[in-house]
């Protein structure tokens, strides 16, 4: 199946989308109010999963889009483009080497540097972005390859999600200066699973493809299979501070939103007990 766009940006009085059309274009802006294409930017990369990314580089306002979907041959990567105009001041390519590979995880801007990331074969690399908007390469971790969670910056380390899982999705801290990997953990544990016949069964679940989300200087998790976290994460490893288990459903993939202290997730999966799909609101503001 390949990849539609999935997310977009409102930026410059337009939504922007990776629309990757064939022969282009790449990346579209369109009137909000008129359905209009306002215009088009890049002809090579496909559709991805990542959403586009509002930055401010060196003082200019730029959108950035890591794009490229199931492809062949698979291409893809990075553009930085000027979102009044869809002038595209550089193309840094990007991508695993697999045709069904896809780049999913949305660009992290640290100060006038970027982080890409992707789980198909490349890994990770931080772009340094000079006052002429162009990239240089800093380093590259091919064993941080994030598949559709973005990794969150905190104190010169990137906290994220390396795997393309459930097994093999690990929670890892990385030197944000070198690209060293500083520790890599599977937080799991064992739950009781209520059945439909009334009985119970012992499994083991943890946080596995979760979505990571800093608030107030601490780590919001949504685990995999239904689970919200509250993490300390550190240099020297990551302490739980709280864990509920919020429904018994995969996939739960959509990254949790937090505003005015109300908490949006999406259960994209029927619930062990076929409860439906559904989006749920959680207060978090407290008494």
């Amino acid at each position: 199946m390949s990849p539609l766009p999935s997310a977009y940006a409102v930026d410059s009085g337009f939504v922007i989308v990776n629309v990757g059309a064939p022969h282009g274009p790449c990346v579209a802006a369109f009137d909000p109010a008129t359905g209009k294409i306002v215009w088009g930017a890049g002809d090579q990369w496909g559709p991805s999963y990542a959403t586009p990314v509002p930055a401010t580089l060196h003082g200019k306002h730029r959108v950035l889009v890591f794009a490229g979907g199931e492809s062949r041959p698979p291409t893809g990567g990075l553009m930085c483009i000027d979102p009044a105009n869809g002038h595209v001041d550089f193309s840094f390519p990007w991508r695993g080497n697999r045709r069904e590979s896809v780049n999913a995880s949305s660009p992290v801007v640290i100060g006038d540097a970027v982080f890409i990331s992707e789980c198909y074969g490349s890994g990770g690399t931080l772009l340094d972005i000079d006052d002429h908007l162009s990239p240089k390469q800093l380093w590259i971790n091919a064993n941080f390859g994030t598949h559709f969670m973005t990794a969150i910056p905190k104190d010169g380390y990137l906290y994220g999600v390396d795997g393309h899982g459930p097994e093999d999705a690990f929670l890892c801290c990385i030197d944000q200066k070198s690209g060293k990997e500083i520790w890599r953990k599977q937080p799991e544990w064992e739950e009781q699973l209520a059945l439909r016949n009334g009985g119970q069964r012992k499994i083991t679940l943890g946080t596995y493809r979760c979505n990571l989300l800093m608030i107030d200087g601490r780590c919001l998790c949504l685990g995999e299979f239904g689970h919200l976290l509250w993490l300390d994460l550190n240099p020297v490893g990551y302490k739980e501070l709280d864990r509920t288990w919020l429904f018994p459903a995969g996939e739960t993939w959509t990254p949790p939103v937090v505003s005015h202290g109300l908490l949006y997730v999406c259960q994209n999966a029927l619930g062990s007990h076929r409860e439906p799909m559904r989006m749920v609101c959680y207060d978090l503001r407290g008494s």
